[in-house]
């Protein structure tokens, strides 16, 4: 009898264990599934996150060349520019006596002009004439373009800013430092001195003045 109850308190507790295992096995489906919901979840942002981070590097990497293309347009423009610059000033220096080469084109027609018509007519009367009016000509286009002629003539005070000193001579007529002879004519553009007369000048001896002022 006692057999019969042990046997049965047994299979009651093995029936009680079974349900508590099959009890907790249905409780752990829950939690499981949950687990496996949060670790796609998990999942799916990392893979969300991802996404965003490469659709941000493309938009990186895109406006980063945009700025690249537009940095290379302004360096090209910057150059064609520069070179264009350089041309305009290049041209502009090359041909900035145009105008007075034109002028200077009809002086020497009319110098041309001159030695045809000598060739034919042996007057030197006829041919002093042509000479002087294309030399006139010549000088009123100087004068057009700013060219002066430095004034100079015999017994003038030699001034350094505007004559150049050739050579010395000793005459007893002309006063000391005057000049006494002219021997290449000076120019001025714009009043600034671009050839200075080139001249001889007259140095007189300390015993030669001396002596003038004992004959005085």
């Amino acid at each position: 009898m006692k057999n019969k109850e042990d046997e049965f308190v047994n299979k009651e507790n093995v029936e009680e264990k079974e349900d508590e295992k099959e009890n907790n096995e249905y409780e752990a489906e829950p939690e499981a599934a949950f687990e496996n919901d949060s670790k796609k979840s998990d999942e799916e942002e990392k893979d969300e996150e991802v996404e965003i981070l490469k659709k941000d590097r493309e938009k990186l990497a895109k406006e980063l060349q945009e700025a690249k293309d537009k940095v290379l347009r302004i360096s090209a423009d910057t150059d064609n520019y520069r070179k264009r610059l350089a041309k305009e000033s290049e041209d502009k220096v090359k041909y900035a006596n145009q105008g007075l080469i034109l002028e200077l084109l009809n002086v020497v027609d009319h110098l041309e002009m001159a030695l045809d018509h000598s060739a034919e007519d042996s007057n030197v009367e006829a041919l002093r004439n042509g000479v002087e009016l294309t030399l006139k000509q010549f000088k009123d286009v100087l004068k057009k373009y700013g060219v002066e002629e430095i004034k100079a003539k015999e017994g003038d005070t030699f001034d350094p800013n505007i004559h150049e000193a050739m050579m010395l001579d000793e005459r007893h007529d002309l006063g000391n430092n005057c000049i006494s002879t002219v021997m290449q004519k000076g120019y001025k553009l714009h009043n600034r001195v671009i050839r200075s007369s080139k001249v001889r000048v007259n140095k007189k001896e300390e015993k030669n003045n001396t002596q003038e002022e004992n004959n005085e």
